[in-house]
């Protein structure tokens, strides 16, 4: 019987700049991840607070900030529920694959004009997005480190570059 270690060794491991094949996948999703928060957060909160007039919600600065800050906790707390759906529901590649496309669809209802529901309603598919990607990419380039020897590098540099 063919184990899995015997069919992981007997596929090429090097690939992304020498490094594991999965690490580029990992890598820019989690790059694509990040830059879609912090980018987002940098625009948002002038989107919620400035006026009709010129293209916002209109929304008191003060209030607009409370709920920047709710999103952003929001945001970090909803990955123990995207760790518990991938160990117990879906499996760690489904989680990645459904949080990629919820936070896809929250930044396509963002982009369309709108009013504050809509804004609510994206900011919470990206809540739920984030919530399932951002655990299980991590965990998936330590699975690489269990699996590949050669995925040390790998994880090394992962983590180097975004942390």
């Amino acid at each position: 019987m063919i184990t899995k270690e015997q069919i992981v060794q007997s596929l090429p491991q090097k690939g992304f700049f020498g490094h594991p094949k999965g690490l580029f996948t990992l890598f820019f999703t989690e790059f694509w991840e990040r830059f879609s928060y912090y980018g987002m957060r940098a625009i948002l909160l002038y989107y919620m607070y400035y006026e009709v007039s010129k293209g916002g919600l209109g929304i008191d600065e003060a209030t607009a900030a409370s709920i920047m800050a709710i999103y952003g906790s929001l945001v970090y707390m909803s990955g123990t529920i995207g760790g518990w759906i991938a160990d117990r529901l879906l499996g760690t590649s489904k989680t990645v694959f459904y949080g990629g496309i919820l936070i896809m669809l929250g930044h396509i209802v963002l982009s369309f004009p709108g009013n504050i529901e809509a804004l609510f309603i994206s900011m919470t598919l990206i809540v739920l997005g984030t919530g399932l990607l951002k655990p299980n990419v991590s965990r998936s380039a330590i699975f690489m480190q269990i699996t590949m020897p050669a995925a040390i590098q790998g994880l090394v540099f992962f983590i180097w570059v975004l942390i």
